[in-house]
């Protein structure tokens, strides 16, 4: 006869985060489906409630389960309310697009990515918002669980299995007495968040960047150090991304 496994403790916060993540997921699904029906159903005043022995080490709370028979136990109760299609587009976040990087997708500790998910960041672009426009120290939200700067990297790498850099066409041109280099492709900006990338090299000389963005690099270069016949233009576009090419003079 096969013995029960015993009644083991949990504390709330595991709990609460558990049923949190389960309710996002639900409001995710209701995300995709609001945006194709007027109006949907849930169920309708949902409570919960549960029989449990509290439990304290002097640091933390933790809980057990009641058994049937137990008595003396504490109880909590939750309510989970209805919600209509207006009110999903008011409290849930747009479903992540084809060309966002889902945190799933980046070989970060699992125990990193759980703490970027308990504050809401789902993908690399929400954590660069979190970082760069909003000025959030992840170091200090997290307790130092989480530096942004050692994620960066992780973030570039998957960036680049994903989205490949591609250059389609390179063309010279002159402005203001410049000799500007402009090459036109995809995914050309892999580490904006890197204030050191893009760089690039002709002919081993270094060449100053004027504009990066993800479709268009426009490289500022010395005439002198053209070539008339062929020129070598690298470009390391994140720590591990390099483009390399041979120009026509």
């Amino acid at each position: 006869m096969m013995k029960s496994k015993g009644n083991e403790s949990w504390n709330l916060e595991s709990f609460l985060d558990s049923l949190i993540f389960e309710l996002d997921r639900a409001q995710d699904t209701l995300a995709v489906k609001g945006l194709n029906r007027k109006l949907t159903y849930t169920v309708q005043d949902l409570s919960l409630e549960l029989q449990i022995f509290p439990e304290f080490d002097g640091d933390t709370v933790r809980f057990k389960t009641a058994k049937p028979g137990d008595s003396g136990a504490s109880k909590v109760s939750f309510q989970l309310g209805s919600i209509r299609d207006n009110q999903i587009r008011e409290v849930t976040r747009q479903p992540l697009s084809t060309d966002e990087i889902a945190l799933e997708e980046i070989d970060i500790p699992e125990e990193k990515r759980k703490q970027l998910q308990k504050l809401g960041i789902k993908s690399a672009e929400d954590l660069r918002r979190t970082v760069e426009e909003r000025k959030v120290d992840l170091k200090k939200v997290t307790k130092n669980k989480v530096d942004y700067k050692n994620l960066a990297n992780l973030i570039n790498q998957s960036r680049r299995k994903q989205f490949a850099p591609k250059v389609s066409k390179v063309s010279v041109s002159q402005a203001q007495g410049d000799t500007v280099l402009t090459l036109q492709g995809e995914n050309l900006a892999m580490a904006s968040s890197l204030q050191e990338f893009p760089v690039a090299l002709l002919n081993d000389e270094t060449v100053e960047i004027v504009e990066a963005n993800a479709n268009q690099l426009r490289l500022r270069v010395n005439k002198d150090n053209l070539n008339h016949s062929l020129n070598n233009l690298k470009i390391a576009l994140d720590p591990y991304a390099i483009v390399s090419m041979n120009i026509q003079g």
